[in-house]
């Protein structure tokens, strides 16, 4: 240093406040025919680094099949979700979620009980905003059971926006 040449001084990048780490969205879902299914699926996630995010949600199904002609059988399925994201490019990320479902899964012998489902799969984002998404995805439950409410691939759209 007595030459007069100063030490290289990397500068660090600001740290995110909370706020700019979370971010809320979700899904809706709709199917009309025989089986009809009206889901509506908030959720906040916590952006732990550029690329990988964690968060939780909540999910509710109301759901009504017809295709017996003698029965028509309604109920309403709730629960909550994990999920991981990680961002493979700017708009293709992977992602993994753990799901509790409780309902009435059996028409005939009713009582309500809990599914859980194991998905995982990948998506595209659309920026539409600085802070916000619009979120393609197509998950397969790896643990798929009789009475699962999803048939793979399950495919959902929804939108993210920062808070």
């Amino acid at each position: 240093f007595s030459q007069g040449i100063k030490p290289e001084v990397k500068k660090e990048k600001p740290k995110k406040s909370l706020g700019e780490r979370l971010y809320g969205g979700g899904n809706i879902g709709l199917q009309f025919g025989t089986v009809t299914l009206i889901e509506a699926s908030p959720l906040i996630g916590y952006k732990v680094s550029d690329k990988f995010s964690v968060g939780l949600g909540i999910t509710y199904i109301y759901v009504e099949d017809r295709r017996n002609p003698f029965y028509r059988f309604t109920s309403s399925i709730y629960g909550g979700r994990l999920f991981a994201r990680h961002l493979i490019t700017d708009n293709i990320f992977a992602h993994a979620e753990y799901e509790i479902l409780n309902g009435e899964w059996d028409p005939y012998f009713g009582g309500r009980s809990n599914i859980t489902s194991l998905l995982i799969g990948g998506g595209y984002r659309q920026a539409i905003g600085e802070r916000s998404s619009i979120n393609l995805m197509v998950l397969w439950n790896i643990n798929e059971s009789t009475f699962s409410p999803y048939q793979n691939p399950i495919i959902r759209g929804g939108i993210s926006f920062g808070l």
